[in-house]
């Protein structure tokens, strides 16, 4: 394709921004060289060649291990992994980098570069190509700051938003630090908000790639920023027209219930073929606790077998990406057995972008939140029917405080062991409906036990930032 020079550009740019000493991740001065349109095209086109490799999946409730599991794991990946694990404080040496910082970090400087200059490129038939470049760029931007913001800065509380310490709002490709001081959730929310708004009319309507951002995409990214705020009201209007947007833009769901009859059920191995897919932003994160078992030879985590017995059916076809550990084969039908279970990678595929089993449960959230029950249910049902027998489908939720309980738990069903639902135990923790939750949030080493408090609810900048930026005051 046109653009693969240019990527290997965009990887080398990349690659030297790991090395290089400032916080940012960025690449040095005297590397500018994007011109024409097709230049700046090919930067934001590279990102789909990154994957995160991350510790906050860890942090997630469902986990679980024994000592010498937990012994294996902190031998094979780090100490950090386990930190993470155990919700402790510092989680990063100084010598370690953190991908939850330097991933968006490094990604915003081929972003800012065609954010701030594709007006001025040569080539491009169309003022409105331009500007369809520059609203994917100013997108991309507003998200990784808003992927930062969950792992940085403080669940959105609008009472305290305005003094709580976040990340930076990185607007400009530079390496001179001391530019982006650490700004309020109230301020990076706002940001977000600002750049969203203003972009998603100007994008594509169908995607190249689904690593590229599209009109559904800012879309529910919007809605997403709205709905992790609590606002559901306001999330409401960007997540219904990127549910009016899924067909045209190619995207639906897996039907579990056909794959099942053709013998599998798995995810496609080529992305451009999965339509559940929205925005496209692997983890190498989720390759490592998902324990199977040739991959280290031996188990590291482990899902809590409660919690599969607690919110899975028996014909709910999501269980066929969980194994039994003693006889290799699915848990479909199988809780009745003493067994460790884990995610069988040969089906799994972990995205931290959007999905469209993510849109369709925000918006049923918020649809049940502000009094649509009834069409929440039938929103909800409309994804069940692709996760089991229809005749199993039916939601007998009331409305209410028990329907929005239902979605959040359908939530669990559907991203149980990928990582996402850390951001769900932080948006919720304040919420008077789900307090009975955090009776889930212990994790054990096999000898001790650690439960979740508030306060780690937000990591700690890490160490080798905190080294370059004194001047940052560290989360508690």
């Amino acid at each position: 394709m046109k653009h693969k020079t240019y990527i290997l550009t965009l990887i080398v740019l990349i690659v030297t921004a790991y090395g290089c000493s400032d916080y940012l991740g960025l690449k040095p001065r005297g590397y500018d060289v994007a011109e024409k349109l097709d230049h700046y095209e090919g930067l934001l086109y590279g990102s789909e060649s990154f994957m995160l490799d991350e510790v906050f999946p860890f942090m997630s409730f469902e986990w679980t291990t024994d000592a010498d599991a937990y012994a294996n794991a902190y031998s094979l990946m780090g100490s950090d992994i386990t930190n993470a694990y155990k919700w402790q404080a510092d989680i990063f040496r100084p010598d370690e980098n953190c991908g939850e910082w330097n991933f968006p970090a490094s990604m915003l400087y081929p972003i800012n570069i065609v954010a701030n200059e594709v007006m001025n490129a040569e080539g491009g038939t169309e003022e409105e190509e331009k500007k369809a470049i520059l609203s994917e760029a100013r997108v991309m931007r507003a998200y990784m700051t808003f992927f930062m913001a969950q792992c940085f800065g403080a669940p959105y509380d609008p009472a305290t938003a305005g003094t709580d310490l976040c990340v930076p709002i990185i607007t400009k490709a530079s390496t001179t630090g001391n530019e982006f001081p650490r700004r309020t959730v109230k301020d990076v929310y706002d940001f977000i908000i600002t750049e969203m708004t203003g972009s998603v009319p100007e994008l594509p309507e169908r995607p190249e790639h689904f690593s590229r951002a599209f009109r559904v995409t800012g879309q529910a990214m919007l809605g997403k920023v709205y709905w992790m705020m609590g606002d559901y009201e306001s999330a409401l209007e960007p997540l219904g027209k990127a549910m009016t947007g899924l067909n045209a833009a190619g995207c639906g769901f897996l039907d579990y219930n056909s794959m099942e009859e053709n013998g599998e059920i798995a995810y496609p191995t080529d992305d451009l073929l999965n339509p559940e897919l929205i925005y496209n932003i692997k983890s190498m994160a989720n390759i490592w606790p998902s324990m199977y078992p040739s991959y280290y030879g031996t188990i590291l985590f482990a899902l809590k077998t409660d919690i599969l017995k607690r919110y899975y059916k028996a014909n709910d076809l999501r269980l066929c990406f969980i194994s039994g550990l003693s006889s290799g084969k699915t848990a479909f039908n199988r809780f009745d057995r003493n067994d460790t279970y884990y995610l069988n990678l040969s089906n799994f595929v972990a995205n931290f972008g959007i999905s469209v089993p993510d849109l369709y449960l925000m918006y049923a959230e918020c649809l049940a939140r502000t009094g649509a029950g009834s069409d929440a249910i039938s929103v909800l049902e409309e994804m069940r029917r692709n996760r089991m027998p229809s005749s199993e489908a039916s939601v007998t939720a009331a409305e209410g405080d028990a329907l929005v309980r239902f979605i959040v738990e359908e939530r669990f069903r559907e991203f149980l062991g990928y990582g996402n639902l850390w951001f769900d135990m932080r948006r919720l923790w304040e919420d008077p409906l789900f307090q009975d939750l955090k009776e889930m949030y212990t994790h054990t080493d096999g000898t001790s036990t650690y439960t979740l408090t508030k306060e780690r609810l937000t990591m700690r900048i890490p160490p080798a930032i905190m080294e370059w930026h004194p001047e940052y005051t560290d989360n508690k």
